[in-house]
């Protein structure tokens, strides 16, 4: 009589997975209503652009750059929260040279206002801080913002409704909340039908060599090879030393930097 075998199941692999970590900024109440007031201000005078919005209004990208009180306050905190999320999915030893160079603006979406479907290229996150969301004035989906898969998803799907699989995943986060995915995750919003607006701060993170770290490090290395090659001649040492210092004389870039 043969033995009945039983499969046995060995392990599920997650690959692609799509990291989309999630923060509550710290004494949120009164930074939004600080800012809230300073945006006004802006808004009367600046005429703002026009990028994925429409029926809104799109400041310049100059947030991580703005003077106002809050606006720094908040800035300061979201770049926190990005080099945690950076630290929370990286090798920690691949990032001793590294820093993110952040961009933002301010996004206000007044009734009927919504964004296109769009990615961020040349960024490594993205993210949204929600200032004010006002409560669908119908239900629905008004006012969240929805993430788009680039892969469709799997025939059978629709039937399955598989939580992996699925090629779309929408979010209404809270006042205070800060979402950061990756910049090539394409995503939109849905339109507003509240009478308040829905005021959020969109921000891309790019990862940058820190000159300063990198200058030290060439430094570094290039003593360790003057230790290790005999007969190497003290000029020879000098001058290993001083070329990563003549390149690190070049001024930093205008957008906020952070430790990665």
């Amino acid at each position: 009589m043969s033995k009945v075998m039983t499969n046995t199941f060995k392990k599920l692999n997650l690959v692609f997975s799509t990291p989309i970590p999630v923060y509550e900024i710290a004494d949120f109440a009164r930074i939004n209503a600080d800012i809230i007031e300073e945006i006004r201000v802006r808004r009367e005078k600046e005429q703002g652009m026009v990028r994925s919005n429409r029926v809104g209004w799109h400041s310049d990208l100059d947030f991580f750059a703005r003077k106002e009180p809050a606006h720094r306050e908040l800035a300061q905190k979201i770049m926190q929260c990005l080099a945690d999320a950076t630290q929370r999915v990286a090798d920690k030893d691949k990032l001793a040279n590294l820093r993110l160079e952040c961009d933002g603006w301010v996004n206000v979406n007044p009734k009927g206002g919504y964004n296109v479907p769009h990615d961020h290229p040349g960024a490594f996150w993205s993210a949204a801080y929600y200032i004010q969301v006002p409560e669908p004035a119908n239900g629905g989906m008004a006012g969240a913002i929805e993430f788009i898969d680039h892969r469709s998803a799997p025939p059978g799907q629709g039937l399955v409704q598989s939580p992996y699989m699925r090629s779309l995943h929408a979010m209404r986060p809270t006042p205070g909340t800060l979402v950061v995915f990756p910049s090539t995750l394409k995503h939109w919003v849905h339109p507003n039908d509240a009478d308040e607006d829905r005021i959020t701060i969109a921000i891309n993170a790019k990862v940058a060599v820190d000159p300063e770290k990198m200058r030290q490090a060439q430094l570094d290395a290039a003593h360790e090879s003057v230790r290790q090659v005999p007969g190497l001649s003290e000029g020879a040492e000098a001058d290993a030393s001083a070329a990563p210092a003549d390149n690190a004389g070049r001024k930093a870039k205008k957008p906020a930097k952070t430790k990665a």
